[in-house]
């Protein structure tokens, strides 16, 4: 033990080391390129899911590069679905760091679908990242340099205040969910009036909740459970839950709002997640999902987004 924490730290001196002090974004790009989907499924619309995973595999392989090391997925600040994807589809993921702190990193992903008819790259989706170095122990590792181009020194600058503004009103967000989550009840008087409707259902009848845990081939280098694959399963719960509410088969995502990965989880953890809905419009509603985790460390909340855990904007598809 004593020789591998000593190499341990012979690595994380070489990385300090060698580490340059400034780096252009354009020098951060990367690209992923695939035939997404299910081959017998081509032509139909592909859930958000996969999409989510590849997004979190670009962003991993620019921050492992940059950093020199491992690094960790921390949230997803917002996914827009600007087009559908579909089963068979080739399509392009583009990433670049567009802010860096001491530990932390804000990648931005885009991605488009090749569509055959026109012969041309189609912008669907747009995603920021945080992930953050980490060393052999897990914790933050504060090595990263500047982001800065001399050739084009007002457009890192705009960064720069674009990534203050964001960890500001990330911040301010959580506090608002914090006091919301403290409240012990919501009174009738703090609900917005709305159209007089058919039916009314109660929150806690829309509750979908499912138990199952990871295999080997789910890990990460770091042999937690590899964000992409618990992105895959949250959307498939958060999709469920909307069919249900709706009683149709013709849901999809077309967002999610403030993913926040809290916690890593291991193999041997049984996750636990709960789905629920917490607001309905005329087309469309939103479903809240909460990642638990239960191992020797007790009963944890381990992932979240929107309200304080996760939340998928659904959009009822009308039939053909």
């Amino acid at each position: 033990m004593t020789l591998k924490a000593l190499v341990g730290t012979v690595k994380d001196l070489w990385r300090m080391r060698s580490m340059p002090a400034q780096v252009r974004p354009k020098d951060t790009r990367s690209v992923i390129t695939d035939i997404i989907g299910d081959e017998s499924q081509k032509g139909k619309v592909l859930n958000a899911g996969p999409i989510l995973a590849l997004m979190d595999v670009v962003a991993g392989a620019i921050s492992y590069r940059l950093s020199m090391g491992a690094a960790a997925t921390i949230s997803f600040d917002r996914v827009d679905l600007v087009k559908p994807v579909f089963h068979g589809d080739h399509v392009r993921l583009e990433g670049e760091v567009i802010g860096l702190g001491k530990s932390s990193m804000a990648v931005q992903v885009r991605v488009f679908r090749h569509d055959l008819k026109t012969d041309t790259l189609q912008h669907t989706h747009d995603a920021i990242i945080t992930m953050v170095a980490i060393n052999r122990f897990g914790r933050p590792r504060e090595c990263l340099p500047d982001l800065f181009d001399p050739d084009n020194a007002d457009h890192c600058l705009k960064m720069s205040e674009l990534a203050k503004q964001r960890k500001d009103l990330s911040s301010l967000w959580r506090h608002e969910q914090d006091a919301v989550n403290a409240l012990p009840f919501i009174k009738q008087s703090d609900l917005a009036t709305l159209q007089s409707k058919a039916e009314r259902v109660a929150v806690s009848d829309t509750v979908v909740e499912v138990r199952n845990c990871f295999l080997p081939r789910n890990l990460n280098p770091h042999d937690t459970v590899f964000g992409g694959d618990l992105l895959v399963w949250m959307d498939k719960i958060a999709l469920h839950c909307a069919q249900k509410f709706t009683r149709s088969e013709k849901m999809v995502t077309i967002a999610m709002n403030r993913v926040l990965f809290k916690l890593p989880i291991l193999m041997l953890d049984m996750v636990r997640m709960r789905a629920r809905v917490v607001h309905v419009d005329h087309f469309h509603l939103e479903v809240e999902v909460e990642v638990f985790i239960h191992s020797w460390r007790g009963t944890q909340v381990t992932q979240r987004l929107l309200h304080g855990a996760e939340s998928r904007r659904q959009q009822q598809v009308q039939a053909d």
